[in-house]
């Protein structure tokens, strides 16, 4: 069954003061057509147009989420986007009058509580989803983090953190039905932070609406009585501040054995949506955050993009090759004799493409280089790394269609193996620096394991309508 974009169905708002920021804030959802996506608008600046929460839109991960264009950016974005994306609502326009969203009680659930309260619509267009059909892993070696998307028929999550500390320890929760578990068991999972970090926080400026109602503070260090007068001020506490036996700041009581790791499910949701529509895939993590979980976000824009290409040019093709020579055909401009790629088996716009180019001696160099001893001449080895770089290029533009590589310069040209009839060439091309439609990429061709032939190539990218 095919499950149609939603919005909501009217305009509501939610007030509060922004964790971070500690400055008051109102905050009004909007429904929004098909195709809009999710957008804020800062109402404290003039002519401030909407800004899309996208990854591309992503400025700051180091302490929530934080999103911007120009000189505009709003803070804390992921539990907003989390209750929408929790709720399965694609369309809605959201305006602010300050730059970060209310805290609340450092949940999903009032933005969750708001949104039911106002209602949900579906609209006549189909939800786009990206499918993951092979697994993509994301590591950090250094820091232990492991984030894992394998196909799947629905959306899932299984989340581990381990924080090696008696009142946190090892925590570990799943969910499997987004409809039927999100509102009820993942929701009203609040913030946290150890309390060795509060006072470093606070000196950097942050957590200036934080207090002990709207996050979870984790006792990690021996706390002096004489530091507790400390809390109260740094909190804004009237009554005394407890250590708490359960290792809670002031004996806070949990709202589930397992809130933070929950919590860590709901930053997650929230992050992922900033991909601008939902994923197929069970994503599996261990001990990440908004760092990786954004990393995780460009990993799988990167393949949706490559999927996007793929739909634009293949044909009925093998399941192990991206392009065929017809697909090729329509990319490039070159045609016999000169089309030197036969097949792309892996494409990262923007980064890098495998091509194949299958020498025979057929091929009608052979003739003349050299009668009794046919060589692919050199040049033309280098003429097939840039037509696939040719391919990497024009799917790293918009409108690629009207678009022509020209290649303005080589350097560290190397040959270092004659090409012979029956073999087969792979040509690995990256791009090293593209802006502007200018760009360097370094190419090398193999024979098996063999680099025959490297260059560094530089080319420009112009409109064919200006030639």
């Amino acid at each position: 069954m095919v499950k149609k974009q939603r919005t909501i169905k009217g305009p509501i708002s939610y007030s509060g003061i922004g964790l971070h920021t500690g400055e008051p804030c109102s905050l009004t959802f909007h429904p929004a057509p098909v195709g809009n996506g999710i957008t804020f608008k800062r109402l404290d600046i003039a002519n401030s147009p909407p800004l899309p929460a996208i990854i591309d839109n992503v400025v700051d991960i180091s302490r929530g989420t934080i999103i911007g264009k120009d000189d505009i950016t709003i803070h804390t974005v992921e539990h907003v986007i989390a209750a929408l994306a929790g709720l399965e609502i694609d369309n809605v326009s959201i305006n602010l009058t300050a730059g970060e969203p209310p805290v609340g009680d450092g949940s999903a659930m009032p933005f969750v509580e708001v949104l039911q309260k106002v209602g949900i619509e579906e609209q006549d267009a189909p939800k786009e989803y990206l499918e993951i059909e092979k697994t993509l892993i994301y590591h950090n070696e250094e820091q232990a983090i492991d984030l894992v998307v394998v196909p799947a028929p629905a959306f899932r999550v299984t989340y581990m953190v381990d924080y090696r500390n008696p009142a946190l320890g090892t925590q570990y929760t799943s969910l499997y039905d987004l409809q039927e578990e999100f509102v009820k068991d993942f929701a009203g999972s609040r913030t946290f932070c150890f309390l060795s970090e509060v006072e470093s926080l606070k000196d950097q400026g942050l957590i200036k609406g934080g207090n002990l109602d709207n996050a979870v503070i984790i006792v990690d260090r021996d706390v002096d009585d004489s530091e507790f007068d400390r809390l109260k001020s740094l909190f804004g506490l009237k009554g005394d501040v407890i250590r708490g036996e359960s290792g809670i700041l002031d004996n806070r009581e949990l709202r589930f054995y397992n809130e933070p790791v929950r919590h860590k499910v709901i930053d997650l949701i929230g992050d992922l949506a900033l991909l601008g529509f939902p994923i197929q895939g069970h994503v599996l993590a261990a001990r990440a955050g908004h760092a990786a979980h954004v990393e995780l976000v460009r990993l799988l824009k990167k393949e949706y993009e490559k999927k996007q290409i793929i739909r634009t040019y293949r044909g009925k093709t093998a399941d192990d090759i991206i392009f065929d020579s017809t697909a090729i055909a329509r990319i490039l401009p070159h045609r016999y004799p000169f089309l030197l790629v036969d097949k792309i088996m892996d494409l990262s716009p923007g980064e890098k493409v495998i091509g194949i180019k299958c020498v025979t001696i057929n091929e009608p160099f052979f003739q003349g280089h050299f009668p009794g001893y046919p060589i692919m001449p050199g040049v033309l080895v280098i003429e097939a790394l840039g037509q696939a770089g040719g391919v990497l290029l024009l799917n790293s533009v918009e409108d690629p269609e009207n678009k022509l590589v020209f290649f303005t310069g080589l350097d560290k040209v190397r040959f270092r193996k004659p090409v012979l009839p029956g073999d087969q060439l792979r040509l690995q091309v990256e791009m090293e620096f593209f802006r502007r439609g200018i760009c360097r990429m370094i190419g090398k061709a193999f024979v098996d394991d063999t680099c025959v032939a490297e260059a560094t190539m530089s080319a420009i990218v112009r409109n064919k309508e200006d030639m």
